[in-house]
């Protein structure tokens, strides 16, 4: 009995099956190229909150170098950039380096006796910077404001100034700017710089060297400036600053 009701379940299913008609749609009704996502206020969307074409940005800004080991590594500057359009800007700016050791160079003098202020330290550096700016966005952290972004390239060229002489220096970076409004911007530039600079590990020689008699070190005498012999050296540095268009 259970077999003869399968089989008419089988029989019936494939006459189902068998009396669906295929189903034509003409070519004229299909679609025939991609249809972009419609907004519902497109001009949110597409306009610029934030204009910066013929406009004078001028800020403050604190770094440090992420790979330096001897000196303190923090710098204080200001910089300003005219921004000739909404893709490029050209400017300049102006770095002061901190003075004294970092916390590796102060344990080498603490411990060892080496002292590294006997060597030439860099005091600040002028340069003049221009930006590339093809990425321009809009970030929501909540539905009651909007953060204006923009991500650029740096090319920058000027000196590098050490306690004797300065040197010829680039530096290539990439930033992003978060505007609070159509004025006030926070920015954050990751840059790194190569120039010619002085070699701090001096070796003794004449009675000259980097040794100050502490610890149990033999005295010797602070070398002269010219004496460091010179090599290109490449620093990363991280800045942050607040920015003011007018």
């Amino acid at each position: 009995m259970k077999q003869i009701v399968n089989m008419m379940f089988v029989l019936l299913f494939t006459n189902l099956a068998m009396a669906a008609d295929p189903v034509e749609v003409p070519m004229d009704e299909l679609a025939q190229e991609s249809v972009y996502p419609v907004f519902d206020h497109p001009q949110s969307v597409k306009n610029r909150n934030v204009a910066t074409k013929g406009r004078l940005d001028v800020g403050l800004f604190g770094g440090y170098a992420l790979t330096e080991p001897i000196y303190d590594t923090a710098k204080f500057g200001v910089a300003a950039n005219y921004h000739f359009s909404e893709l490029h800007s050209l400017g300049a700016l102006f770095s002061q380096n901190s003075t004294g050791l970092s916390k590796d160079g102060q344990g080498l003098k603490d411990n060892n006796g080496l002292d590294f202020n006997r060597a030439p330290k860099p005091k600040n550096t002028m340069m003049l910077d221009y930006n590339w700016k093809p990425y321009y966005g809009k970030l929501s952290l909540s539905k009651l404001a909007v953060i204006n972004t923009t991500i650029y390239g740096s090319a920058a060229a000027g000196m590098v100034a050490y306690e004797h002489k300065s040197f010829p220096a680039i530096a290539l970076g990439i930033g992003e700017r978060f505007y609070f409004n159509k004025s006030l911007s926070l920015k954050a530039d990751l840059r790194l710089f190569v120039h010619q600079a002085p070699i701090p590990f001096f070796k003794a020689k004449n009675g000259t060297g980097m040794t100050d008699g502490s610890n149990g070190t033999t005295g010797t005498t602070a070398p002269a400036f010219e004496q460091f012999e010179e090599r290109i050296t490449y620093t990363t540095n991280l800045e942050v600053g607040l920015n003011y268009l007018f």
